[in-house]
Parts: C-alpha cells; sequence; structure tokens
C-alpha cells in the first residue's frame, strides 16, 4: 500500500528534494544549536563578552537560516501533498467512469462519496502532517545521538536504552489504531450513503412521516461512529503520555548520572548543560514521530479503501482495437441472446432473438419482471449477454468503439435526470459546443419552448439539482430536446409517459412522434394504447419472447397482449 501511495509522488522528485534538502538544513541547525549552548556557559563562565557576542549572533543566523528552510520545506511538501490528493482524486474519479454499471448497482452511491472525499481527506492530512515532522524528526534524532555519543558515549548509552521499549509501544499502538481507523472510516461511509439516501428521497420520506425513523437510524450510525471517533482519540492520549513518561524516566536517569560524572572530573558542567540540552531536544522527535505513526496508520487504512474501488475491473471492456461505426444505419439484431446480473440468481432474458430494421417502432410490453428494461439495457452495452450476441448494422456490438456509438443512441427513462445548472446546460449536455439556435430549434420540436420561454431567465434559468423544480412532464421534454440535439440513430423509451398526466402525455408524445421518425425505436410501455402503431410489438414473459406482431394481429391471436389489453380496457 506504501509502495502505490509512493508511485504518485514519482512525478514530483524536484519539490520532493528540495524540501528534504530544507528539512536537512533545518535539523543541522538544530544540532549546531546544541554546542552553541555548551560556547554560551563557556563564555558566560569565562566572562567573555567577544565570545558571548560570536556565540549570539551565531545562534541568530542559525534560527534566520532555520525559518527559511521552515518556509522552504512547507511550501513544498504542501504543494506535494496538495497534487498527490487532486490526482488520486481524479484517478479514482476517472475510473469510476471507466466501470460498469452493474459497479454501481450493487455499491451505495455514499459509499463511493465518503471514499472520494473522507478518504482521500485523511490521506492528505496524513502526507502533509508526516511528511513535514517524520524526516526532519529523525534526521534531528539521528544528528543529536551523533553529537551525545561524541560528549559522552555512557550518558548516551543510558539515554539509548528506552529507545527500544518507545518503539515496542509504537509499533502496538499502530497495529491498533489502523485497525480502529478502518472500522471508523467503514462507519464513516454509512453515515453518508445515509446522509445521501435521505436527501434523495426527502419527498417519500414526508410522505410517509418516517422523519423519525430517519432520525433514529442516522442517530445510531453517529452514535457508533462517536464511539470509533473515541477509541481513535483514546488510543493518541494515551500513547501520548506514556511516552512522555518514558522519556521523562530517561531523563531523569541522565541528570543522575550526569551529575555523578562531573562531580568524578569527568565530564565538564558546560559539555553536561549542553548534553542536557541535547536530551531536551530529541524528546519532541520521539514523541512526534510516535504520534506519525498513529496518523500513517489512519492514512493507510484509507488508502485501503481507496485502492479497493481502483482495483475493480470493469465487467464491459472495450476490445483493443474497436471498429468507430459512423454513422450507424441503426439495425438492430438480438441473436440466441441469454442474460442474468449475477451467475447464481434466475437467468432474465432466455434465447432472445430480435430483429429491429432502420425506421422501425420495436414495442416490448409484458407483465412486470419480464425482462423489457434488460433487454433495452443491452442494446447500449450496458451489460453483456452470458451467451449469443447483439449486432449493430451486422457487426457485434463487442467490437464496436463505445464512445462512438453511444452518442448515437437517445435514451429517456421514466426517471429523467438532470444536472444543476441552466435548461440551455441540459439541453446541450451531450453537445456543448451547439449553438443557441440549434438548441432552442431541439426544444420546439420537444414542445419545450413555450414553457422554457415562461421561466424567468428563459433558457438560461437554473434549474435546480435533478430538475427539481420543473414537472415530470417538462423534465420528459427537456429530454427528449437533449436527445433530438443529438440527432440519435436508434432510440430507447423506457416507459417514458407513464407517470404523466394526460395533458402532459399528450405534450410529450407529440414531441416523442417527432423524434422517432426516420430512426429505429425501442419503446417500452405500460399504457398499451401509445404502442398500437408500433411496426411490431413484442410479448415479453418471463425472459421470453411469446408473441409477436401487430397490434391487431396480437389481439386477433388471443394471447398474453390481448389478456393485458382487456385488463387495461377494462380498468378504463
Amino acid at each position: 500500500m506504501q509502495n502505490r501511495l509512493i508511485a504518485y509522488l514519482m512525478p514530483y522528485k524536484k519539490q520532493i528534494t528540495g524540501a528534504f534538502i530544507c528539512m536537512i538544513i533545518m535539523s543541522l541547525a538544530n544540532i549546531l544549536l546544541i554546542p552553541l549552548i555548551g560556547k554560551l556557559s563557556e563564555a558566560v563562565g569565562a566572562k567573555s563578552f567577544v565570545m558571548l557576542n560570536i556565540v549570539v549572533l551565531a545562534a541568530i543566523g542559525l534560527y534566520f537560516l532555520r525559518g527559511l528552510a521552515t518556509y522552504g520545506q512547507g511550501y513544498l511538501t504542501s504543494f506535494v501533498g496538495h497534487r498527490l490528493v487532486a490526482d488520486l482524486r481524479i484517478n479514482v474519479f476517472k475510473h469510476l467512469q471507466d466501470l460498469s454499471l452493474e459497479f454501481f448497482a450493487k455499491w451505495r452511491t455514499g459509499e463511493v462519496i465518503s471514499r472520494i472525499t473522507n478518504d482521500i481527506s485523511i490521506v492528505q492530512q496524513a502526507i502533509m502532517s508526516s511528511v513535514m515532522d517524520i524526516l526532519p524528526s529523525l534526521v534531528t534524532l539521528v544528528g543529536v545521538m551523533g553529537y551525545l555519543i561524541y560528549l559522552n558515549w555512557r550518558l548516551t548509552l543510558i539515554t539509548l536504552l528506552v529507545i527500544p521499549l518507545l518503539s515496542w509501544i509504537i509499533k502496538k499502538f499502530g497495529v491498533e489504531m489502523h485497525e480502529v481507523s478502518r472500522d471508523a472510516q467503514r462507519k464513516a461511509a454509512d453515515i453518508t450513503s445515509i446522509l445521501q439516501e435521505t436527501i434523495s428521497g426527502v419527498r417519500v420520506i414526508k410522505a410517509f412521516a418516517t422523519e423519525k425513523q430517519e432520525i433514529k437510524k442516522f442517530s445510531e450510525e453517529s452514535e457508533k461512529s462517536f464511539w470509533l471517533s473515541l477509541k481513535q482519540s483514546q488510543i493518541n492520549v494515551t500513547q501520548t503520555p506514556l511516552l512522555a513518561f518514558l522519556q521523562m524516566l530517561a531523563v531523569a536517569l541522565v541528570i543522575w548520572y550526569g551529575s555523578f560524572e562531573v562531580v568524578s572530573g569527568r565530564l565538564k558542567a558546560a559539555d553536561l548543560i549542553a548534553f542536557f540540552a541535547g536530551v531536551a531536544m530529541i524528546a519532541d522527535p520521539i514523541s512526534r514521530l510516535g504520534n506519525i505513526n498513529s496518523t500513517i496508520q489512519q492514512a493507510l487504512a484509507s488508502a485501503e479503501r481507496i485502492f479497493e474501488v481502483i482495483d475493480i475491473k470493469p465487467t464491459i471492456v472495450e476490445n483493443p482495437n474497436p471498429i468507430e461505426l459512423l454513422p450507424i444505419k441503426g439495425k438492430v439484431e438480438f441473436k440466441n441472446v441469454s442474460f442474468k446480473y449475477e451467475q447464481n440468481e434466475k437467468g432474465i432474458l432466455h434465447n432472445v432473438n430480435l430483429s429491429a430494421n432502420p425506421g422501425e417502432i420495436i414495442a416490448l410490453v409484458g407483465r412486470s419482471g419480464a425482462g423489457k428494461s434488460t433487454l433495452v439495457n443491452l442494446i447500449p452495452r450496458f451489460y453483456d449477454p452470458q451467451d449469443g450476441d447483439i449486432f449493430i448494422d451486422g457487426l457485434s456490438l463487442k467490437d464496436l468503439k463505445l464512445e462512438t456509438y453511444r452518442k448515437q443512441l437517445g435514451i429517456i427513462h421514466q426517471e429523467i435526470v438532470l444536472f444543476s445548472g441552466t435548461i440551455r446546460d441540459n439541453i446541450a449536455y451531450a453537445k456543448v459546443d451547439a449553438l443557441d439556435e440549434e438548441v432552442e430549434m431541439a426544444a420546439k420540436s420537444a414542445n419545450a419552448h413555450d414553457f422554457i420561454l415562461e421561466l424567468p431567465d428563459g433558457y438560461n434559468s437554473m434549474i435546480g439539482e435533478r430538475g427539481i423544480r420543473l414537472s415530470g412532464g417538462e423534465r420528459q421534454r427537456i429530454a427528449i430536446a437533449r436527445a433530438l440535439l443529438m440527432n440519435p440513430k436508434i432510440l430507447i423509451f423506457d416507459e417514458a409517459t407513464s407517470a404523466l398526466d394526460s395533458e402532459s402525455e399528450q405534450k410529450v408524445q407529440e414531441a416523442m412522434g417527432r423524434l422517432m421518425a426516420g430512426r429505429t425505436v425501442f419503446i417500452i410501455a405500460h399504457r398499451l394504447s401509445t404502442v398500437q402503431h408500433a411496426t411490431k410489438i413484442i410479448v415479453l414473459d418471463e425472459g421470453q419472447i411469446i408473441e409477436e406482431g401487430s397490434h391487431d394481429a396480437l389481439l386477433n391471436a388471443g394471447g398474453l397482449y390481448k389478456k393485458l389489453y382487456d385488463m387495461q380496457f377494462k380498468d378504463e
């Protein structure tokens, strides 16, 4: 895991080298202060103003140099830390765009968002704090220990006796911190998921008056997160004073033995003062290294979660040498297609054979769960069938370049997805360089132009997240305008009018009629009255095509289609 994070640092070797040089200068300035303290005591003892002035000027110079190095190290480290996180976040987002719909069907939205935001932020904080602390602390620790050995190796040995114990404690706390941090991040992802679901489903919550139920669920997860976060803090607050106590124990031994050495005449008093200053100087690096280890363990736990997403492979893989079919004519063929979402699940489609020529309107009808939506989801290659194949203009769909192919499709669902922004932005979503005249022409053809002009800012009106400020019929007509602007060769309507009132449905149907002209169209319709003029009606039942023909022919056949039609007619 560490190696994978380090790989993200490699493009910034110059900045890292510069930061390292600044760290060395900082640490050397710290180390050189120790003999200056000894010289200061000598100057005071000798009452030498010349030596005193030299020592003070040298100390001022060292602190000035240290300040410049601290700035350089802080700036360069911040640059690398922020750059790494930006690169990591962009790579995760790019990878998400490559993943198949299967991934998004299995993973909660809040879980994914948490890994891109919370986990990457933790990695960023760890890199910023650890890189800024770990190298200066290590260099200072090694440098000061070397000078202390030079002053008096016996005193230094006593000081070193406590280091193995400190290392064991740091390692033990680090393992525990890693495990707790992993659980804490999982719980943070759960909270993000609940927030996302609650905000998205606020209409349902208020409609069923389940606010207290949602508050209870959120409170329970927040309580679990609280105790895990408290456990993290407990590890930190336990480790810090324990390390401090052991450091103080070492200092006490040094004071006792150092005083004994001075009394015995084997050590000068000025050297003992310098030694004490050195011991005091290594106490902070040891404490920092202990805290850094906890921070690093938290970051590694988060990095595991980030790379878990990056390591997921898309199930829809493009041919290494894809065919860029421009433009497509729109002939669609299903040959012996069978499909199921999971290997251990019941099949959704069974041995489907279907052909649609350019300009034909194919209506798919059947009971709920018959496999209609699954069938049309195979046309854009959102999923691949386990058996059989799908052909576009005689070429296997698996051999086509996906980006080029999908840009020639138009898909309009019952639940329209619009993005925060203006009306114009949403219509021109797939053709951002479209002229205003093109956008307005598409809106007019979609019966959307008039209601758009009634909005406060016309085509520049902000529509809110997911188009929440528009009615269902208005959102549908925006979606149709968006599809018209793309000029697709194949159109898919997935129950596009089932949730609309009669007036809105009429306007949408008129717009759909204009959009369908001269294109290959697949329509999933709940209301059978809307598909009577289809070129071909396909009746699905339990994943199989059981009837096929025109509206009149299927009524005369007296099969499932007639039964479904009679049920709707009776309801009407």
